[in-house]
């Protein structure tokens, strides 16, 4: 069985024992967006997804109740802008990502009522190398990424705690209707 995990320390929890538990599972690790690529083309059985591609995907069952979530601050998902937040016009979204980009779309319509034209930023690009009003990081360019000369950054797991009073799911289990 193959199984994939998100590449970033936060999946670290989720999958550190089961090497021991379970010998035969290959852990295929990758961004965010690759793996649910992978889980809907059937490359591997399970993984570590991003919440958004559960919904997109109803077939796909939750199998477990660990996940990557915060009820706050979580310093890896972050939108950096060069202007006010409520006059991007152009978003350049991380490659890596799938949850987070919607979030933070859903998050400027809601404030601000805006919907930015969105372009991809390559994963080999920082925010720096983005000509984009706002960028939408994940994992460690997000933690590396130093906030100088922007005019604003949100954490968006803490952003939209504040906005819902939720806890924001990122990631989580999920395998193919046919999976063991």
């Amino acid at each position: 069985m193959r199984i994939g995990a998100v590449v970033y320390l936060n999946t670290c929890p989720l999958v550190a024992e089961l090497p021991r538990i379970a010998p035969e599972v290959e852990i295929v690790f990758d961004v965010p967006s690759r793996l649910a690529q992978m889980l809907a083309q059937g490359e591997i059985e399970a993984g570590v997804v991003p919440s958004i591609e559960v919904a997109r995907h109803p077939d796909w069952q939750v199998v477990s109740n660990a996940c990557i979530a915060s009820r706050g601050e979580v310093k890896s998902v972050k939108l950096f802008s060069r202007v006010p937040m409520a006059h991007i016009q152009l978003l350049a979204l991380d490659e890596g990502s799938r949850t987070s980009a919607v979030l933070a779309q859903i998050l400027l319509h809601q404030r601000y009522d805006i919907r930015p034209q969105r372009t991809s930023l390559p994963l080999r690009f920082s925010a720096w190398e983005s000509s984009a009003d706002a960028v939408v990081l994940i994992g460690d360019r997000a933690i590396q990424s130093p906030e100088d000369g922007f005019c604003e950054v949100w954490d968006l797991g803490l952003e939209w705690v504040r906005s819902t009073g939720l806890p924001m799911v990122f990631a989580l289990w999920a395998a193919r209707p046919e999976a063991d």
